[in-house]
């Protein structure tokens, strides 16, 4: 059931459906698929679920963890920026500001340098 509803149906309804199964059973799709699956199988379906419920939150986790530490996760920080930069990006900075209590475009010039760092602040303009 999970392949069927997580490969055929949009977002929206999958996002419907996560309000619908916390109605029902009191707990969200996101600990069922935890309980009920393993591996890359049950990582594919939280990613799915956690984009569909939260987009915002969850770039913001992934420009985070692509930042955080030694080193730069650089592939993941230019694959979020780039592709959501049109999209949500100005959501995504909010979230990440409210969740990590600094700016996005912060967190972004520490951690990188040169013509690199001029083209993703470049990308992703102003803080709000």
């Amino acid at each position: 059931m999970f392949i069927k509803i997580f490969s055929e149906k949009s977002s929206t309804h999958l996002a419907a459906v996560n309000s619908a199964y916390i109605a029902s059973y009191g707990h969200s799709l996101e600990k069922a698929i935890k309980k009920e699956t393993s591996g890359s199988f049950g990582s594919a379906l939280l990613t799915i679920l956690r984009c569909a419920t939260d987009p915002a939150m969850y770039f913001a986790k992934i420009l985070r963890k692509s930042m955080k530490g030694v080193g730069t996760d650089d592939s993941r920080l230019i694959r979020v920026i780039v592709t959501r930069t049109e999209i949500d990006m100005h959501y995504i900075k909010i979230t990440y500001y409210k969740k990590y209590g600094k700016p996005l475009t912060h967190a972004v010039k520490s951690d990188t340098s040169g013509h690199y760092k001029d083209f993703l602040l470049n990308l992703l303009g102003s803080d709000y």
